[in-house]
């Protein structure tokens, strides 16, 4: 080899080195520019700009088409006339009807009245994703150079690290506006829930008037046998003040205006009011006695946080829960340990312990065991309500806590008399301890596993184990599955 020979091969190797360096610093200086940005509009400028100054041309354009209906979404130009754009528009979309991408287009791909003026000799057709498509179109050098087949590579590959960031900058919008419409829907759910939680109070409390009056009257008609209807329509009132509360709870909608305007109206109106029922009815504290019944049907304790002996307060509210479920055959086993205090508000407590235990009875057949428990956990103390019972199918667990989510397949679903097995239920009672959880900063867990003989949701359990095909003794059910739920409250700050 000749010392020319050598020189050229070096000055080869060098001109190769300088032109890979400069695809390198190209792709890494315009991945940079467009690095974290969001817009689409601001994405295709940066693009055009910086693809502009690193292959030396005054002149560029980008746009980007809907894949559906073809028309132009965005479009960037630079070093255009006014009545260049339109030509350059109309170009483009001839362009891209042709779903030529990923190849360099030149005059012949066009007909013959759409001309190449005012001359694109880099015009690249590529693809973002199935709902848009893009184009660029570099005008000529200005330093004269014709555009080489590696400039036409590297343009390539800056177009498809384009659509990379477009598509994500478009999947990112799309997010974004699907959660404004959620944000605006659930803002639209909780308005008309809280509104229709306060509607139903009035007319549930008039109806526990109303049914209260009636069956006095009815008590007065000798052999007339009530009774049985009397207690249907005042357990079906019942169920309707539960919802009505659960809801509430769960909206965090403690302002009883109904309570608020009539006891405001009975203090600015009392003599009055107490003298007008007086001469009808001859009664004395009318007022009194109203407003009492008032307070009786409206008024809701605050949720006050106190100091609250967590094994003591269980104890006393099993002992108010043991009449209600005396019917059902299910052993009630407690550990409560002395624990240190917490701070938590008594109406809601009870309803977290009251609930969790009902839940675990309903779910457990009888002849069952359920085991209440309390004892410290590090710095906090734990309540776990553990049952034997069916179980819950696996994908059905995580959206437990999700509230009005039916556990029973929905064939089968009811609403029995509280306690009683597979009562069913509207499931709101652990959404609400759910939303206790995060009000008084507490933790509440589950786990579960789906009795072995039941493995679907289908499949139903005869209530008493002594009657279960599948159970020779108590044990066989109580080793099949169950359900364990975890209550962690931190202690009360010294």
């Amino acid at each position: 080899m000749t010392p020319e020979n050598s020189s050229y091969t070096a000055d080869q190797v060098q001109a190769e080195l300088d032109k890979q360096l400069f695809h390198l610093k190209t792709l890494y200086d315009v991945s940079h520019e467009l690095l974290g940005l969001t817009d689409v509009s601001m994405i295709l400028r940066n693009f055009l700009l910086m693809t502009m100054g690193n292959f030396g041309t005054a002149q560029g354009f980008i746009m980007a088409e809907n894949a559906q209906t073809g028309e132009i979404s965005h479009f960037e130009s630079f070093g255009f006339e006014e009545e260049e754009r339109s030509l350059i528009q109309s170009i483009g979309k001839a362009a891209l009807s042709k779903k030529a991408f990923d190849r360099f287009l030149t005059s012949e791909d066009f007909p013959k009245e759409k001309k190449m003026d005012p001359g694109l000799p880099a015009l690249l057709a590529f693809s973002i994703d199935e709902g848009a498509s893009g184009l660029l179109g570099l005008g000529p050098k200005i330093v004269g150079d014709e555009y080489s087949g590696d400039d036409k590579e590297l343009l390539g590959t800056l177009a498809n690290n384009l659509a990379v960031v477009v598509k994500n900058a478009r999947y990112s919008e799309a997010l974004r506006k699907a959660l404004d419409e959620i944000r605006v829907l659930n803002s639209a759910k909780d308005k008309a829930i809280t509104h229709l939680t306060h509607e139903l109070l009035t007319p549930i409390s008039l109806l526990k008037s109303s049914l209260m009056m009636m069956e006095k009257k009815l008590q007065r008609i000798p052999g007339f046998d009530y009774q049985g209807g009397m207690d249907r329509a005042q357990r079906s009132i019942q169920r309707l003040s539960e919802i009505q509360s659960e809801v509430e709870d769960i909206m965090k909608g403690k302002e009883h205006k109904v309570r608020r305007t009539l006891s405001k109206f009975l203090d600015l109106c009392g003599d009055e009011i107490e003298v007008l029922i007086a001469e009808q009815v001859g009664e004395g504290p009318v007022v009194k006695k109203i407003r009492e019944r008032i307070n009786e049907l409206f008024t809701t304790r605050e949720s006050e946080p106190k100091e609250v002996h967590l094994g003591a307060f269980v104890s006393e509210k099993l002992e108010e829960l043991r009449p209600l479920c005396s019917r059902r055959r299910v052993d009630l086993g407690t550990s409560l340990e002395p624990t240190p205090s917490i701070l938590m508000p008594p109406d809601s407590l009870e309803k977290i312990v009251k609930g969790l235990v009902k839940n675990a009875i309903e779910n457990t057949p009888d002849e069952g065991h359920i085991e209440v428990s309390v004892r410290s956990k590090g710095k906090a103390v734990e309540l776990r309500v553990q049952d034997w019972g069916v179980g819950i199918v696996p994908e059905h667990q995580t959206h437990i806590f999700e509230g009005f989510y039916p556990t029973q397949d929905t064939m089968l679903y009811r609403t029995g008399k509280p306690f009683e097995f597979n009562a069913g239920g509207r499931g709101a009672d652990l959404l609400r301890m759910k939303i206790f959880s995060e009000r008084f900063n507490f933790t509440i867990s589950m786990v579960s596993t789906r009795c072995k003989y039941l493995p679907l949701t289908k499949d139903s359990c005869p209530g008493r184990i002594s009657n279960c095909e599948f159970c020779k003794k108590v044990e066989d059910c109580h080793d099949s599955g169950g359900t364990t739920f975890e209550v962690l409250f931190p202690e009360k700050p010294i």
